[in-house]
């Protein structure tokens, strides 16, 4: 900023603008200067806004998860335990399914291995 009044100054003194001109010009600087501050805290305020903003949606968002996760644990606990009775009885199917080809092929040996009569 300073720079630019020296400049201003350095012209009014060798004759390339008068003292009006460098009194506008000097001005529009100060005006300038003023402007970048006034636009520097607005933009600060409007950080600090922004980032109440994010916190305030952050717990939001956080309350509206801890609803919802009440909502659905029964829900999926009920699930599982349905998922889990299902998949038992699946087993114990199986292992029937299992045994009783076991015992067919064991009674099938049996009758194989029993003597034949002639």
């Amino acid at each position: 900023m300073q720079n630019e009044k020296m400049r201003v100054l350095d012209l009014l003194e060798s004759g390339k603008i008068n003292a009006t001109e460098a009194s506008e010009l000097i001005g529009a600087l100060n005006v300038s200067r003023n402007s970048s501050k006034e636009t520097r805290e607005n933009v600060e305020e409007k950080l600090h806004q922004f980032a109440a903003d994010c916190n305030k949606f952050a717990k939001e968002v956080g309350c509206k998860l801890q609803e919802l996760y009440k909502d659905v644990e029964p829900k999926i606990k009920k699930a599982s335990k349905s998922a889990l009775e299902k998949a038992a009885d699946a087993l114990d199917n199986l292992a029937c399914s299992i045994n009783e080809s076991l015992e067919k092929s064991t009674d099938e040996k049996d009758t194989d291995d029993a003597p034949k009569e002639n």
